[in-house]
């Protein structure tokens, strides 16, 4: 909410120096976040909720950041469970 009101309190200023050349740089972000999207997050169309553990697991990347059925705590990401 709040990179919302910065965006729209500078808008103005930035068209007014930048011009046509505004459009380019929210362009720019627009490519960034497709990439994100394309290369990090895993397709999940017609996965039940209860599989995404092992959506998680198998991705490149994201494999790192959760807890293998081995270590079993009941957590799959991070650490929230508390041992005693």
């Amino acid at each position: 909410m709040f990179f919302t009101f910065v965006i729209a309190q500078v808008f103005l200023t930035m068209l007014c120096h930048m011009k046509f050349g505004l459009f380019i740089f929210f362009a720019f972000f627009v490519v960034v976040m497709t990439f994100f999207i394309f290369f990090f997050l895993p397709e999940t169309k017609g996965i039940p909720i209860e599989e995404m553990g092992q959506v998680w697991r198998a991705h490149p990347f994201w494999s790192r950041f959760v807890e293998h059925e081995d270590h079993g705590n009941g957590v799959e990401m991070g650490k929230g469970a508390i041992k005693m």
